[in-house]
């Protein structure tokens, strides 16, 4: 005899709630400031240097180990899910580029798909060109002062497994927190969609109980205003339709179908509630183990000047900003301003620095 299937197999909040609406999430927990009070702890946003070996290691994953070429590594996921954005120097692609053919023949394969894997790869990260120049002191390794300028000028660590930036001074996150930051996405779309749904349902719920008292009242104020005689008909008509045998059998039929409805649903409906709950339960333990994880696995953060927040916030930002946007955007991460007007402040270390391009309309972008 066929088993009946078990709530939790019908049903996982984890395929209703997947990562890839973490993305969808932030504008709206961005443009209200309460939102992002509540939440701001949950949606979890790592910012890296990525070093020329992750991305080796990436690509030599995509094109020699990976079965189906609609699998993702826990690298991508976490960038598809926005928990985890890497930025490269413009550097990186030349080196890239420069091993292709020796990555193809590791992996067996033409170049030409090699470079089309590494298109796509590449669509993913963020560029910058670091203004630093070498200086005549002697280095580990020149080819590492790309990454190590450009954690300087971001103020970010670097994703690396090279010991030589480490003896330059550079931050760095060495552990491989790939898999950890897919997970606390995948932990995090749960706990937020499934809260931002409830709330939304609570919201239509309220709604549409005040509309429905609003009609219910509007329905005996009619009532009221029709005539003594017309009244007199209707509370004779319903206390007809009540006194008579057969039409209060009917009624009364009528609401034992719903009553036993209710009741036979009672067992698959809490059982249901439970299942969601543990999963929930879950997920909200998964989140914060993630969390922890990855922030044991991060550098202390460096303090940093408005042009190092200024540089994050337009490398991050795939279209122009006004410089009323950017010094929002540097406040909401963290920057705190100190004269009686920033923007005019703002604007004057951006020309200075040489590095961002204005604008006839007033929008201003990095050069990269």
């Amino acid at each position: 005899m066929a088993t009946q299937p078990l709530q939790s197999e019908i049903f996982r909040l984890d395929t209703l709630f997947r990562s890839d609406m973490l993305p969808t999430l932030r504008p709206f927990f961005d443009a209200s400031p309460d939102l992002k009070l509540l939440f701001e702890r949950r949606l979890l946003q790592i910012r890296l240097i990525v070093d020329a070996n992750r991305i080796y290691a990436e690509l030599l994953w995509r094109l020699s180990k990976r079965e189906d070429p609609r699998n993702r590594s826990g690298l991508v996921e976490a960038i598809d899910a926005g928990v985890l954005v890497l930025i490269a120097p413009k550097f990186l692609n030349n080196e890239i580029e420069k091993h292709l053919p020796r990555i193809a023949e590791k992996a067996g394969i033409a170049v030409d798909e090699a470079s089309r894997e590494w298109e796509l790869l590449r669509a993913k990260l963020r560029f910058y060109v670091p203004t630093s120049q070498p200086t005549s002191e002697a280095v580990v390794d020149p080819k590492d002062l790309p990454y190590k300028y450009a954690s300087d000028e971001l103020g970010l660590p670097v994703y690396t497994r090279d010991a030589d930036l480490r003896e330059m001074g550079a931050p760095v996150v060495w552990a491989c927190i790939d898999t950890a930051c897919r997970d606390h996405a995948r932990a995090t779309s749960v706990t937020l969609g499934f809260t931002m749904g409830s709330t939304y349902t609570v919201t239509i719920g309220a709604e549409a109980l005040k509309e429905g008292a609003r009609r219910i009242k509007n329905l005996f104020d009619g009532f009221r205003r029709l005539s003594p005689w017309l009244q007199l008909a209707i509370a004779g008509g319903l206390a007809a339709l009540l006194i008579h045998p057969k039409s209060r059998a009917k009624l009364a039929q009528a609401w034992s179908c719903v009553r036993d409805g209710a009741l036979r649903a009672k067992g698959p409906a809490l059982e249901g509630f439970l299942v969601v709950m543990r999963q929930l339960a879950e997920a909200e333990s998964a989140a914060r183990s993630t969390h922890q994880q990855i922030q044991s696995a991060l550098p202390a953060a460096q303090k940093a000047t408005a042009i190092v927040y200024a540089r994050r916030v337009c490398v991050l930002s795939p279209t122009p900003l006004t410089t009323r946007e950017i010094a929002r955007r540097m406040r909401n991460e963290g920057y705190v301003p100190r004269g009686r007007n920033p923007e005019a402040y703002l604007r004057r270390v951006m020309r200075q620095s040489g590095q961002f391009v204005s604008h006839s309309s007033g929008m201003w972008t990095i050069q990269n």
